[in-house]
């Protein structure tokens, strides 16, 4: 569990906010569309969504409430504007070439009565839909979160801090038990700077993301392969305009084309990004000692053809790679980690309404990852490929009746080499090592049936299973779900959720020398209720939950791992959302007992990750249209420690306190396009958090595993022209 104990990089990149250069290249005549959108009280609203019906033609309101597209549609269309809380407002328009359309959109406060499809128990989703809880843009702009999906999801509840990383800890689960998803493809490798708690950064930005779906707890039946949470991401359509995007920082720099296609039918985007963080380390006064500072490039390419009214396929490419050498604690030895990751996804999808009935999806995804690293004495080497195709079919069969299924194949495959001493905490440079080689060949075949009906009472009643085979431990797993959610009135339900979810091993436990070929399913049983309320811009939760797990893997030392591990979590989320109007922010609490005997466990004690309590609040001010003001301060219980030989767990290291602040303020050279100054400092109190105690074998002496940089300052412009 030995790895970079620096989040530092996780710091940087989403501390710069990638600025807007929009060119003014346009092919031939249109209708220009144009206006400002209004509340009940004649208030502007920033970010509503407004287009044309059934078209991709269409943008979102400034930060001023105005908005402006130009569109090649003629004749009869009709306007769309949408904002989370309100009605939707449509207006038909009569389009010609070189006409001009000039609005004021006012919308007025709904009562979300829509919102029993969208609710369920322990689900977050970012987007356009109803039930939003955070939007994209609150992801770029959240204090801490480093403009990254993964470190804006730990500012809510059950997502505890265990170290510096992205890692996704859920509700007492390990960040391995979290399945992560880019538009229908499971990604096996999520993390820049993998480590086993996860990694340093996702690898997907969230500036590729038009939203996100994101479950604490009792998913349905179309995730499988996972016993504790699930994001689900989806990546940007059809560019509305062209457009060049720019990005220079302090430590990385971007470029970002999008172009749309055939009268915006069709359409492609670019973007590239190549990260150097020796600079921003020494700005800082860096702590660590770096063989090779953290750096890392991405580049990715997305095509969309939208070949029918209710159709489109998208092809995805992406590339990314990371390399670092860094010093690690050690009370006795000098050690050194050295790694370098590649990640390659190619991804193919399909997606078709074959009537307002029927709609039918599906993609062929390919992923490749390969990582060399080596730490003291030991070099490990991962070649990990992934086929996999997926389908899946809604039908309404009626307006109170809603049908899913669909299916998934998975052909994973993964070379695990190198060497390491027979005990795994020995770094001694003169330790007797013994050769890994794992070759892990699998297919994994599911199929999920789920459904959603209304009852007489207006309760929502989601019903689901999932079968699912894996080839290796010639198993078939059978798992009943149910999702229910029942509306007191239209703003306030109470939520239920119950499931039972199985995952595979990883694929290191299959080896015969240290691992066991024979190993089946671990599993967990989810049990949740809650109640949530969710009106205009306000949104509270409150839940609480219970999850058993069996068939863990436990090392029996006779034979290695078994699956007779097991144990459990409970504890209860409080999450509170409010919007004013020029303040707003959340506060996320969770409170969580988590118990396990597993791995190396001889007793039912705390994992690394039962974190007691967990509080974030999160506040933006808008002093003026143009300057802004994020905090984000955190606070969390210690994590446990063992501190003497057979004990585990028993201690905790000190509580962890994080406050992060940053400043931005727009100007707009040229209208509508802003230009951005801002400034970051990270850990505003200077608080020397320790994550862990590393101890010698016999437990004499010890080290801290600490915060690489402590008060972290970020700063720069972007220009928009």
């Amino acid at each position: 569990m030995l790895f970079l104990k620096s989040g530092l990089y996780s710091r940087l990149q989403g501390l710069i906010l990638l600025f807007i250069l929009n060119t003014s290249l346009w092919s031939g005549p249109g209708s220009t569309i144009k206006g400002v959108v209004l509340n009940e009280k004649g208030e502007k609203l920033s970010f509503a969504n407004i287009f044309l019906k059934g078209k991709f033609d269409g943008c979102i309101s400034d930060e001023n409430g105005f908005f402006q597209f130009i569109t090649k549609e003629k004749g009869e269309n009709i306007l769309v504007c949408s904002f989370i809380g309100y009605q939707t407002y449509e207006q038909w328009l009569l389009l010609e070439a070189n006409k001009s359309f000039e609005l004021t959109i006012q919308l007025k406060a709904a009562p979300l009565q829509g919102e029993r499809v969208t609710v369920t128990a322990s689900a977050f989703t970012s987007g356009t839909e109803d039930g939003v809880t955070l939007s994209s843009l609150e992801v770029m702009t959240t204090p801490g979160a480093a403009a990254d999906v993964f470190w804006a999801m730990k500012t809510f509840p059950s997502v505890p801090p265990v170290d510096e990383g992205a890692g996704l800890f859920i509700r007492g689960g390990d960040v391995s038990e979290t399945a992560i998803y880019l538009d229908g493809a499971l990604l096996n490798h999520p993390y820049r700077y993998e480590s086993p708690t996860g990694g340093f950064f996702g690898t997907i930005s969230p500036f590729l993301l038009k939203g996100t779906f994101f479950s604490s707890g009792g998913f349905s039946a179309q995730y499988g392969n996972a016993l504790s949470g699930v994001l689900d991401m989806a990546s940007q359509g059809i560019p509305t305009q062209k457009l060049l995007t720019l990005g220079l920082g302090l430590a990385a720099n971007s470029i970002k084309v999008e172009l749309p296609l055939m009268n915006y039918k069709a359409g492609i985007s670019f973007s590239g990004n190549k990260s150097e963080t020796e600079t921003m380390f020494k700005f800082n006064g860096n702590s660590k000692n770096f063989s090779h500072f953290p750096s890392a490039y991405d580049i990715n390419f997305n095509a969309i053809w939208r070949y029918h009214s209710n159709g489109y396929v998208k092809f995805f490419i992406f590339r990314e790679s990371d390399e670092v050498g860094v010093q690690v604690e050690d009370p006795i030895y000098e050690i050194y980690y050295r790694g370098k990751t590649t990640t390659n996804l190619y991804n193919l999808r399909l997606h078709q309404a074959i009537n307002k009935q029927l709609i039918i999806s599906g993609n062929i995804a390919y992923s490749t990852f390969k990582r060399t690293m080596g730490i003291s004495n030991r070099r490990l080497n991962l070649d990990d490929n992934l086929w996999q195709l997926n389908f899946t079919t809604e039908y309404e069969m009626l307006s109170s009746l809603k049908l899913k299924g669909g299916i998934n194949y998975l052909i994973p495959r993964a070379l695990f080499t190198g060497e390491r001493p027979f005990d795994e905490e020995d770094f001694a440079p003169d330790a007797s090592l013994y050769e890994i080689k794992t070759d892990y060949r699998s297919s994994r075949q599911a199929v999920f049936l789920e459904s959603e009906f209304v009852t007489p009472w207006a309760m929502v009643v989601s019903p689901g299973l999932r079968l699912e085979k894996e080839s290796v431990s010639r198993r078939t797993l059978l798992a009943p779900r149910l999702n229910i959610v029942f509306p007191l009135t239209p703003a306030l339900s109470l939520t239920a959720a119950y499931g039972i979810y199985h995952q595979f091993p990883e694929i290191q436990y299959y080896d015969s020398i240290i691992g066991n070929p024979d190993l089946s399913a671990m599993k967990s049983i989810h049990s949740i209720a809650g109640v949530h309320y969710q009106h205009e811009t306000t949104v509270y939760r409150c839940e609480i939950f219970y999850k058993d797990y069996q068939q863990l893997l436990k090392n029996i030392p006779t034979i290695n791992y078994r699956n007779e591990g097991y144990g459990y979590a409970y504890g209860f989320d409080i999450f509170v959302k409010r919007n004013f109007q020029k303040l707003s922010g959340w506060i996320s609490y969770s409170y969580l007992v988590a118990r396990r005997k597993w791995f190396e466990y001889t007793q039912l004690t705390s994992p690394d990750f039962d974190i007691t309590h967990n509080l974030s609040v999160v506040a933006k001010y808008g002093f003026s249209p143009r300057f802004n003001l994020g905090l984000l301060y955190r606070f969390a219980t210690g994590k446990p420690y063992t501190a003497a030989s057979g004990e585990y767990n028993k201690c905790r290291v000190p509580d962890y306190h994080k406050l992060d602040v940053n400043f931005s303020y727009l100007h707009y050279f040229v209208k509508g396009k802003p230009s951005v100054l801002y400034f970051s400092i990270s850990n505003v109190l200077n608080r020397n958090n320790i994550f862990d105690y590393r101890y010698s074998e016999d437990y004499t002496q010890r080290q801290a595993v600490t915060s690489s940089m402590n008060r972290t300052i970020y700063f720069g412009i972007s220009l928009s022209f």
